[in-house]
């Protein structure tokens, strides 16, 4: 087929290639700019898309996260059907004892309601026994010696099976995570470490420490209170302490016993625990054979204390002490994949660990290299020295693509960077990580305490308090009124 074209055809066709090469240049000619000609107005549209496109990236990844949980439930639901359709793994016809303790506290089956509440979870919890009943050997001995350290009955190991079926990959909906399902700003009060490399919330040693400290918190407030009862705490450490209080106040009574709580869900809280202990403790009576057990964390691994200034890789350091960085991840479910992309290619998966204090497992069988374990554990108490903390501008970058390469986001790098526009240079410092951390100091509010004495106690302004606390003002009689509490930790 031939083509002819006339003079007019000709122009428009250059005029079309012309306007398609000062688009080109302009936006090229933005990517980096010296500091004396920056492209603001384009950029900032540019920009504009750009934190649009990142949004929609998010999204995107969110629901498909949601598409892999239903299959995750889809295959769970699955393998229950599989379980209970097998006539031969639980006994029929099994007889309940009159009185069943938990915490040193009797639950008297005789009594018709308390047998309905028990024998429903019961009910309803015997058929997730495959999953939790072989991670009892395995994390119950580390459950058992925390517990102790922090004085609390034996019994309370039961609440994380109620709460997670001691898996530290549970995840709710509402964003609890871990052993003690713990929600972020809960967990941010007990020195928990939680960002895009680790997740101490998954960590049996740190957040089980965390739900003791909790608890104890809980148990001498309520005490305070003329409620001194642990089944108490139990249920504000799945609704919180001020609805426990306020159901006191409203009722009048002290113990569980003679409550109703608010939601069903606090006091079904509760009798699933009861249910949990007891399929657990009569295994034998219930299933016509016992289950696999996983061995425990003493006897498969190694305990290990790290503690890190900086951001760092543990590919060396896993080497060091004998084994290597897969099995590391696979043994410590609070660490992440950090996905560093690298432009065009698929992301880099690295193992990553932010500053702070941990316990890492590792194979029983691995002999160190105490040398060079020393020698790199040195390194890591080198602040900001470590995998990543800052990025050179190159010429033809731009925040997109720079923010791309290292899996965040452009309004992130403004953020840590304290950029009002997006206009950047070649050869400038980008950090990649904020500087800032987490403050460690802390104060425990006193009763009689108020912020204005705290903050003379400190030498701390006021308003600092309240920024880094995220504490509460509210406005009476025309004065600002803080509010705090006896037990609360305030941060400094």
């Amino acid at each position: 087929m031939s083509h002819s074209l006339n003079a007019d055809g000709f122009f428009f066709s250059m005029k079309k290639y012309y306007l398609i090469f000062l688009i080109v240049a302009a936006t090229a000619g933005c990517m980096t700019v010296n500091k004396q000609e920056p492209c603001l107005d384009l950029r900032h549209e540019i920009m504009i898309y750009q934190d649009q496109i990142d949004s929609l990236r998010h999204m995107n990844f969110a629901y498909q996260m949601c598409v892999d949980s239903l299959y995750s439930e889809m295959s769970a639901l699955q393998d229950s059907i599989a379980f209970l359709s097998s006539a031969t793994r639980i006994k029929n016809h099994l007889d309940f004892p009159d009185t069943l303790y938990y915490a040193g506290y009797a639950f008297d089956l005789t009594n018709e309601r308390i047998f309905q509440k028990f024998h429903y979870w019961y009910l309803a919890e015997l058929k997730f026994a495959y999953k939790y009943i072989p991670r009892t050997t395995k994390y119950f001995p580390v459950i058992e010696n925390i517990l102790t350290e922090n004085g609390l009955d034996d019994d309370i190991k039961y609440l994380a099976v109620a709460e997670s079926y001691l898996s530290p990959l549970a995840h709710s909906s509402a964003g609890a995570t871990g052993f003690w399902q713990f929600m972020k700003s809960t967990a941010k009060y007990y020195d928990i470490e939680m960002n895009q490399f680790v997740d101490q919330r998954r960590d049996i040693f740190a957040s089980t420490r965390a739900a003791c400290e909790y608890l104890n918190w809980s148990l001498k407030a309520l005490t305070n209170k003329g409620a001194p009862d642990i089944l108490l705490a139990i249920c504000a450490f799945n609704s919180g302490l001020s609805n426990i209080t306020r159901v006191i106040n409203e009722q009048g009574g002290t113990d569980f016993f003679s409550l109703i709580q608010r939601k069903a869900e606090t006091d079904d809280y509760v009798w699933r625990t009861l249910a949990v202990k007891y399929i657990i403790e009569n295994e034998n009576k219930i299933f016509t054979k016992p289950f696999k057990k996983e061995p425990s964390i003493y006897e498969s691994c190694r305990i290990v204390p790290l503690v890190l200034e900086g951001h760092y890789k543990l590919d060396a350091w896993a080497q060091a002490q004998g084994t290597v960085i897969r099995e590391v991840w696979e043994l410590n479910p609070w660490l992440k994949i950090y996905k560093r992309n690298n432009y065009t290619h698929s992301p880099v998966n690295d193992v990553v660990v932010s500053p702070g204090e941990f316990t890492v497992l590792v194979p029983k069988g691995s002999v160190p290299n105490a040398g060079e374990v020393a020698r790199i554990e040195q390194q890591f108490k080198e602040e900001n020295n470590g995998y990543f903390t800052e990025h050179v501008v190159k010429s033809g970058e731009n925040l997109w693509i720079i923010a791309s390469r290292y899996h965040t986001s452009v309004s992130h790098l403004m953020s840590i960077n304290g950029l009002k526009s997006a206009t950047i240079y070649p050869g400038q410092k980008l950090n990649l990580i904020s500087l800032k951390t987490n403050p460690k100091k802390y104060y425990l509010v006193k009763k009689g305490d108020t912020l204005s004495s705290i903050s003379s106690k400190l030498g701390v302004a006021n308003q600092k308090l309240i920024q880094t606390n995220n504490l509460k003002v509210k406005r009476s009689n025309g004065r600002n009124i803080v509010l705090i509490y006896p037990g609360q930790k305030l941060y400094y």
